[in-house]
């Protein structure tokens, strides 16, 4: 349910994606998938997942009602496995602050984007995952935690640009919109 109210802001943020090729990293179980299709309407979605069994319970989920406007592997998204500039736009749900060297993950994010490409996303903010009753109940790298801040630095580092009329920023997430530069 959160996951489908936070793709409306990015839809608000962002616009709409139709006729698109899209990629999803940290793709879990597919909910993300399926939001994208009934949101953003592209004609088609690469998602990935590092963890084997949640690709596969992804593929139990989505390959009969997408077939082919579907492709689901095992990857890590600081090494895609796509070519330069091919997605119109790429989304995360929450996956970047899972990964450790997640400025790697930015590049490589920002590389597959097509220039003037968006980049979709909604993190939890370190204020959140550093609390130590979410430290006890969660697997959050620390090395891979930060502020609105340090997010946004990195996403400019890779020349993912966020406006100021592009993100929704709490004390414990963000959810936003950046563009890949075309300079």
């Amino acid at each position: 349910m959160k996951q489908r109210k936070e793709a409306h802001q990015m839809l608000e943020l962002g616009g709409i994606v139709r006729g698109g090729r899209i990629l999803e990293i940290g793709c879990g179980r597919g909910v993300g998938v399926e939001i994208i299709f009934d949101t953003f309407d592209p004609s088609y979605v690469e998602a990935f997942d590092f963890d084997p069994d949640q690709v596969g319970l992804a593929k139990q989920r989505l390959l009969s009602r997408y077939q082919d406007k579907v492709k689901l592997y095992v990857a890590s998204a600081t090494e895609i496995p796509s070519p330069d500039s091919l997605f119109d736009a790429v989304f995360d749900f929450g996956a970047l602050h899972h990964i450790p060297n997640n400025s790697i993950a930015i590049g490589e994010i920002s590389r597959v984007l097509k220039p003037d490409g968006r980049f979709f996303f909604m993190e939890l903010l370190s204020s959140l995952t550093m609390k130590p009753i979410m430290r006890f109940l969660t697997q959050h790298p620390p090395e891979a935690q930060f502020t609105w801040d340090e997010l946004s630095m990195k996403l400019a580092n890779s020349g993912l640009v966020v406006s100021e009329n592009s993100y929704v920023v709490s004390s414990t997430r963000v959810v936003g919109v950046a563009r890949k530069s075309t300079l």
